[in-house]
């Protein structure tokens, strides 16, 4: 089991806009909606407090605004293009079927039950890598954790 952990989901160096307006279109959304989500993120603008006072406004240029309330499904979009990857490769597996593996989503926690075998582990990263390269989206891999199970001494390592 592989819990992951995005560097900074919610912060203004995230998200790739351009990836998420594709990811959108991709999904089917009105092309209403999609000018919407494009004037919404591109007049985003925030401000660093020091010591309680705010400093001058910076114009965002990518990433999703913590506690704006569309940004957690924003990031759920985003993050379904992972599970697709996933889901949809022939080598990241079920631990107890030959089906793809389970990948669980909430909020901004992501959960991978694969099955402890080389080449998938491998191809696993490689698409979490080609994901986080294409998205902006990139994998704390510091504060990320695997939680073995049933495993032989010494494979965890190999992994």
């Amino acid at each position: 089991m592989i819990k992951l952990d995005f560097a900074k989901a919610f912060e203004f160096d995230s998200v790739n806009w351009e990836s998420l307006l594709k990811i959108l279109e991709s999904m089917g959304f009105p092309a209403k909606w999609q000018r919407w989500m494009k004037m919404l993120l591109s007049t985003s603008k925030s401000a660093v407090l020091v010591n309680g006072v705010p400093g001058p406004w910076i114009q965002c240029k990518r990433g999703l605004r913590q506690g704006d309330a569309l940004s957690p499904y924003l990031f759920l979009l985003v993050a379904d293009v992972l599970q697709q990857l996933i889901k949809s490769d022939g080598l990241v597996l079920h631990p107890l079927s030959d089906s793809a593996c389970p990948v669980l989503q909430y909020a901004d926690d992501t959960i991978i039950l694969i099955r402890a075998e080389a080449n998938g582990v491998a191809r696993l990263r490689s698409i979490l890598d080609m994901f986080s390269a294409a998205t902006g989206l990139k994998i704390n891999y510091d504060k990320s954790t695997i939680t073995p199970m049933h495993l032989p001494e010494g494979a965890l390592e190999e992994f």
